[in-house]
């Protein structure tokens, strides 16, 4: 699997852990406006595996897991045996994705071998193309059955970020308290479990960074919208918090 870079020590990272270490892997297969991980998604120099997991043997006893994003992870090849040198070391793994594929999050899920899953859910299945910047065949039932999927976890969480949306009459405004409603009510229909974590998370616009400059004039997500997005989404997901 490749690797791009990694956090050696996080205390945020992993919920329900002391110490993590946070791998970012390269690539995406969306090309979100609004991702400040412009840097993952260009070409650049990848590091040795070795490097990493001689970190984790000389914090051996002091790091209790490992987060796998990006990037979107999925998307590596040898994913699920990097997964497996981490549990023979006794480490927990939480995985970050974008629950584009979900016969990954399957097999990961058959084998038992991931702790804990965080899927972003981008939006309504209507603003996908949009807020992803593809039109993926599919994505509509491919999604669903990543959030059903992910909801099997030992441990998981949803989230969205509350992005500025470029409109198909080019207008670009942030997403609205109604769509996270029907983002959390999508995901409601695919679990049928009120008690599943949602997470509403601000955008922050980062000059240079950003996929699309266009969105960089954009400030940070306003907490009323978070708290009126929040109003709606405790419809369906009560345990909704904005992080």
């Amino acid at each position: 699997m490749r690797i791009r870079n990694f956090r050696r020590e996080s205390f945020i990272d992993f919920p329900g852990r002391g110490v993590s270490s946070v791998v970012f892997t390269p690539g995406c297969n969306y090309k979100c406006p609004a991702c400040h991980a412009k840097h993952l998604l260009e070409k650049g120099e990848n590091i040795d595996t070795k490097e990493f997991f001689d970190h984790l043997d000389s914090r051996e006893g002091w790091i209790e897991g490992v987060v796998i994003c990006g990037g979107e992870p999925t998307s590596q090849t040898g994913l699920m045996h990097f997964c497996e040198k981490l549990k023979k070391r006794g480490l927990a793994i939480k995985l970050d994705t974008n629950g584009s594929d979900y016969i990954v999050l399957e097999d990961l899920l058959k084998e038992k071998i991931v702790d804990y899953v965080a899927m972003d859910v981008k939006g309504p299945l209507s603003l996908y193309p949009s807020i992803t910047g593809k039109e993926p065949k599919k994505f509509k039932d491919d999604i669903e059955k990543a959030i059903a999927t992910v909801s099997h976890f030992p441990d998981y969480e949803f989230r969205t970020t509350i992005v500025p949306v470029i409109r198909r009459n080019k207008e670009i405004n942030f997403m609205t308290p109604e769509e996270i409603g029907e983002t959390a009510k999508l995901i409601y229909d695919c679990t049928l479990k009120k008690e599943s974590k949602y997470f509403l998370q601000s955008f922050v616009p980062r000059k240079e960074e950003l996929i699309n400059s266009r969105l960089e004039k954009f400030s940070e997500t306003p907490r009323w919208r978070l708290e009126e997005g929040k109003k709606e989404a405790i419809k369906y997901l009560p345990k909704c918090e904005i992080r």
